[in-house]
């Protein structure tokens, strides 16, 4: 049973990045910055199932690549309403980087999101003072590679919980009390 749950994240993750709507597809990452909990939802752009590296964009001056920078370590969460379903990552990320193929294949609407004139989250007077660059992008492609995955459902007569490690270059489960 451990295999089939483990098969069953991936199936998840794998089928989020063709399914809009399906809930993986927005996710909350947590970062660390002078050891305050920093957590915000970002999209899952890519998954790459043999080595359990996930892949978001964002804009390169934004807070979480500063925390990033300093600490490395994150944990994703992916939550399923309709499963009661959540899954907690332990990952690291292992690759920050401008990527201008992957910028230019993004339609012109994504594409406006990173080149605002100022950095995200810096104060403007109103939301339409937001000015935007046409030569200039700050697009940045983040790479996360698990370390743990921990998986729980819940359900009735008994809830399922999961943890897997990497051990090498193996993925070692074990059941735990819900």
């Amino acid at each position: 049973m451990l295999d089939q749950i483990f098969t069953k994240c991936n199936e998840e993750w794998k089928s989020s990045l063709n399914q809009k709507k399906h809930s993986f597809r927005f996710f909350n990452l947590a970062t660390s910055n002078n050891n305050i909990p920093e957590l915000r939802v970002v999209v899952l752009r890519d998954y790459d199932p043999e080595k359990k590296q996930f892949t978001i964009y964002t804009d390169s001056r934004s807070q979480k690549v500063l925390s990033l920078e300093n600490n490395k370590n994150v944990e994703l969460l992916f939550y399923n309403p309709e499963k009661l379903t959540q899954i907690r990552v332990q990952a690291s990320c292992i690759l920050m980087i401008e990527d201008n193929s992957v910028f230019i294949q993004q339609p012109s609407a994504s594409q406006k999101d990173y080149t605002t004139q100022h950095a995200p989250g810096t104060p403007i007077e109103s939301e339409s003072s937001v000015d935007f660059l046409k030569e200039t992008h700050y697009f940045l492609k983040l790479v996360f590679e698990a370390t743990q995955i921990e998986y729980l459902q819940l359900k009735r007569p008994a809830h399922i919980r999961a943890l897997f490690k990497k051990n090498k270059s193996k993925w070692v489960g074990e059941f735990r009390t819900p």
